[in-house]
This record gives C-alpha cells, structure tokens and sequence, in this order.
C-alpha cells in the first residue's frame, strides 16, 4: 500500500508541474501576441492601446491573403520584439536574480572560509 501511495504521489505532482509549465507557457504567448499586436499597431501609427490578442494574426492573414503586401517586415518586426519581451524578459530577470542571490563578491584570489574550517584553524 505504501508503494502505491508513493506512486501515486508522484504522478500527482509531475502532473501539477506539467499543468503548470504549460500554463505558464500559454501566459508568455498570450502575452506575446499582445505584445506583437502592440508593436504592429504603433508601427502602422495605429493607437496600440487598442491592439487586442488577435491584432497581430489577423494582419497575418490579410497579408496571406494579399490584403497587406507591404508590411511583412513590420509582421515580422513585431512579432519577434513581442516573442522576446514576452519569453527573454522573464528569463533575463530571473537569470539576473539567480546570478546574484547565491555569490559573495571576490577580488582575486580571495575566498571566504566556511565556519567548519574557522573552527578547525581555532580562531572561534
């Protein structure tokens, strides 16, 4: 019965992480098509406040369909700036968070001893 309890533990919380992954997966392209449809509208001089989710991919299909033959670049421009901001600015901050909470700042060859090794030298 244990073993079953622990396995059944297990698929509960690799399925909590997936959900979650994958939500947090959905936010970053919800909010990276708002971000294209933003950056879309402001470079057509369009108020991008009004830009909504689907902006961008309406655009996308008038330019498929002929609609928009001039403004790949813009599409493209857009899309990549909200793709980025959406998914590297999260990562870059938590990168940034992750680089500075675990290290003491070193000059040379400086190293700060642990308190077992003070102990071992005598000097507490």
């Amino acid at each position: 019965m244990a073993k079953l309890s622990l396995f059944v533990s297990h698929q509960v919380r690799m399925a909590v992480i997936t959900v979650t992954v994958l939500a947090i997966l959905l936010g970053g392209l919800v909010a990276a098509l708002w971000l294209a449809s933003f950056f879309l509208y402001a470079s057509l001089r369009i108020n991008p406040l009004h830009a909504g989710l689907w902006g961008w991919l309406d655009a996308a299909l008038a330019r498929h369909d002929g609609l928009m033959p001039s403004d790949g670049r813009r599409l493209a421009g857009a899309a990549i700036f909200g793709v980025l901001l959406a998914f590297g600015g999260p990562a870059f901050g938590l990168h940034a968070l992750w680089e500075r909470s675990g290290r003491r700042r070193l000059y040379g060859s400086a190293r700060f001893a642990s308190d077992a090794e003070i102990r071992d030298a005598g000097l507490l």
